[in-house]
């Protein structure tokens, strides 16, 4: 008989009401779901987990979501993480996304994001 592992996602957000959402959906959906409420500890629990995928807000308090990709990708335990940045700053969106993108980022998501979007995009990027 062997295990099955079950894919672990890191959602990095501020905001305690998306974190309640992702947490029901995503459980949901059977991954299994750990949660930072800030930069500083977002960046902790990536280098201890090494999870399958981080969901990342720009808007953070401590370190921002720039200076969390930057130290995942400045750090070889952590750098081959896919991350995907979700933002509210519209007005800026083609130059951020760009800017994430070029830092590592494999996705950008504009907030508000519809959650069947960010389910499609979790099963397209972590191992079966």
């Amino acid at each position: 008989m062997y295990t099955v592992r079950v894919p672990r996602i890191l959602s990095v957000e501020d905001d305690v009401d998306l974190q309640q959402v992702y947490s029901y959906v995503l459980t949901k959906k059977g991954w299994d779901v750990t949660y930072a409420y800030d930069g500083k500890d977002g960046l902790e629990k990536a280098k201890a987990l090494k999870p399958d995928l981080i969901l990342l807000d720009m808007m953070l308090p401590g370190l921002n979501g720039i200076e969390v990709i930057k130290a995942l990708k400045a750090d070889e335990a952590t750098r081959a993480i896919p991350v995907v940045v979700m933002t509210a700053y519209p007005s800026e969106a083609h130059f951020l996304q760009s800017a994430v993108r070029a830092m590592g980022a494999v996705e950008y998501l504009a907030k508000p994001v519809h959650i069947d979007d960010l389910v499609a995009m979790i099963e397209r990027l972590l191992p079966c």
